[in-house]
C-alpha cells in the first residue's frame, strides 16, 4: 500500500474540479484501507475499476481485470456450488462468486453490488460493489462438515449393526429357565436397545436443518407426543396433560419437534413422583414448557445437562443422549432451551422459539 503525505482538505467553497479530484483521492484512500476488494462496472457490465486488493486476493493487477465481464472470470454459485443466473442489474448482497486466481487456484468471493445511474438522464451506468475473499473459511467449513458427516455415518452404521443382535438376544432371553437371571439380563438388553435408538436419533439430527417453508403447530406436536406416551405414563402411575388456548404456529419440522418434546416428556415422566402429573404447556411467546414435580435440577448441573452422554443422578439409568438430541433439534430451529424452577418445586424445561 502506497503511503500518502498528509494534506488539508479544501473547503466546500473550492471549485468543482478541485472538489471532484479530492473526492476521488479520498475514495482511493478508502479502497486501500478496507479489507474487501472494491470494483465498478460500466453500462456493458465490464469492469471499469478494480481496487489494488485484486493483487492480494487474485494475484492480478487491476489492469489485468479491467475490461472483463464477470462471466469471463468465473461464475456466481449457491451454497451447494451450483451455478446461479444472477441479475446483477439489481442490488445483491453476499452472493458467492467462484473464480481462478493467477496461479489457477479456485477462490471464493462473497460479492455485493449496487447499480448506479446517470444523475442527469437517469440511464443505467453500471454497478459498484465489493468482494470479500472467504476461500479459506469455506474450505475449513467444508472439511469440518465432511468430518461431522463421517462421524454421523459411523455412529448410524454401528447403531444399525447392533440393533439386530440385540433383538435376537432379547428373544433368546425369553427362553431362559432362570427367570430372575433373565429379568436382569432383559433390563440390560433393554438399556442397550434404548442407547442404540438414541444413537440413531442423534445421528439423524446431528446435521439436521428444517425446511425454510416448513411450519408446525406446537399444539398438535405436543398432543401427538402426549397421546403416544400416555399409556407408558399410566403404567408408571403418572399422568400427562397438555394445556393450550389456541394453535401456535412456528417455522419448523413437526417430526423433529415431536422427537424433542417426546424426549423432554419421557425425561419428566421418569423423574416425576408417582401419582403426579407432567404438564406440557404451550404459550403464545411461542414456547413449550414441560413441567414435572420431581426433585429438580441443581443450578450447577444445568450448564452440562444437554451434553452428550451426560449422566447425572436425574437421568442415571438413561443413555445420556436424550437431552443432547433435544438441544440439537432446538438449535436447528433457531430456538433455545432453558431450565427453570416452577412454583411448587420440580423442573420446567422451556423451549422458546423465535417470534414470527
Amino acid at each position: 500500500m502506497r503511503e500518502r503525505k498528509p494534506r488539508s482538505w479544501p473547503s466546500l467553497s473550492a471549485d468543482p474540479e478541485t472538489r471532484a479530484a479530492e473526492a476521488l483521492t479520498r475514495l482511493e484512500d478508502v479502497t486501500r484501507l478496507v479489507s474487501d476488494l472494491v470494483w465498478e462496472t460500466d453500462a456493458d457490465f465490464r469492469l471499469a475499476y478494480v481496487s489494488e486488493h485484486a493483487f492480494e486476493v487474485m494475484g492480478y493487477v487491476p489492469l489485468q481485470l479491467e475490461g472483463k465481464r464477470f462471466e469471463e472470470l468465473g461464475e456466481f454459485v449457491d451454497d451447494a456450488g451450483n451455478h446461479i443466473a444472477l441479475d446483477i442489474r439489481k442490488p445483491f448482497r453476499d452472493v458467492a462468486f467462484v473464480a481462478k486466481d493467477a496461479e489457477g487456484q479456485q477462490r471464493r468471493l462473497l460479492t455485493s453490488g449496487l447499480p448506479f445511474f446517470d444523475p442527469d438522464s437517469g440511464r443505467f451506468s453500471g454497478i459498484r460493489g465489493t468482494a470479500r475473499d472467504v476461500t479459506e473459511i469455506y474450505r475449513a467449513e467444508r472439511i469440518r462438515a465432511e468430518q461431522e458427516e463421517r462421524q454421523r455415518a459411523f455412529v448410524a452404521d454401528v447403531a444399525h449393526e447392533l440393533r439386530t443382535p440385540l433383538a435376537i438376544l432379547r428373544t433368546k432371553l425369553d427362553t431362559l429357565k432362570d427367570e430372575a437371571a433373565a429379568a436382569v439380563l432383559r433390563d440390560e438388553v433393554d438399556g442397550m436397545t434404548r442407547l442404540v435408538s438414541q444413537m440413531l436419533s442423534f445421528a439423524r439430527y446431528e446435521l439436521f436443518r428444517p425446511g425454510s417453508e416448513e411450519e408446525a403447530d406446537l399444539c398438535d406436536v405436543c398432543t401427538n407426543v402426549a397421546t403416544h406416551l400416555a399409556p407408558i405414563a399410566i403404567l408408571e402411575d403418572r399422568l400427562i396433560e397438555v394445556l393450550a388456548d389456541a394453535p401456535v404456529i412456528v417455522r419448523g419440522s413437526s417430526p423433529a419437534l415431536e422427537q424433542a418434546v417426546r424426549n423432554l416428556v419421557e425425561n419428566a415422566v421418569r423423574y416425576a413422583p408417582p401419582q403426579s402429573t407432567v404438564t406440557v404447556r404451550i404459550t403464545d411467546e411461542p414456547a413449550i414448557h414441560v413441567i414435572d414435580r420431581g426433585a429438580g435440577v441443581p443450578k450447577e448441573r444445568r450448564a452440562t445437562i444437554f451434553d452428550r452422554f451426560d449422566r447425572a443422578d436425574r437421568r442415571g439409568d438413561g443413555a445420556g443422549l436424550g437431552l443432547a438430541i433435544v438441544k440439537r433439534i432446538v438449535d436447528a430451529h433457531g430456538a433455545k432451551v432453558e431450565i427453570a424452577d416452577p412454583p411448587g418445586g420440580g423442573t420446567d424445561f422451556c423451549v422458546k422459539f423465535p417470534a414470527r
